[in-house]
């Protein structure tokens, strides 16, 4: 029995490959994570086999789609925004906590309601006298 009509004969699979500068991103990340630090563009060159200039611009091009971030003229400058935080929920979730990310906390909702009033200190009836204002 052969396959429907509407069926190629041959199925066509394209399997996509991470681009360099993905391939950049995750040895930046992992680099960061496993020592502290960021990686040298050298290292960065080095991991992905391409030449210094070529890491250089992937680099570039994620700073610039603010995929990282560095700091200009400093060596080993570069942090992934949020990469912290990340680890940091990850490690709870290890540890049995539940994380729920997309819980945000924002401005309380009552914020248009206005001021309650300053009361005076109001005297304990258990107490047996009154506090404020009395000199003893």
């Amino acid at each position: 029995m052969g396959l429907p009509p509407h069926y190629p004969s041959a199925a066509i699979v394209a399997v996509e490959r991470p681009t360099r500068k993905d391939q950049a991103l995750a040895f930046i990340a992992a680099y960061l994570t496993r020592t502290g630090i960021s990686p040298s563009i050298g290292e960065i060159a080095a991991n992905l086999g391409v030449g210094p200039t070529r890491a250089k611009a992937l680099v570039h091009r994620l700073a610039k789609e603010r995929a990282i971030e560095r700091a200009p003229g400093a060596q080993r400058a570069i942090s992934i925004p949020g990469l912290f935080d990340q680890l940091v929920i990850d490690r709870l979730r290890q540890d049995g906590w539940t994380v729920d990310r997309d819980v945000m906390v924002g401005a309380c909702p009552q914020g248009h309601l206005p001021l309650v009033a300053i009361l005076e200190h109001i005297a304990d009836p258990d107490d047996g006298g009154d506090h404020a204002g009395s000199d003893g």
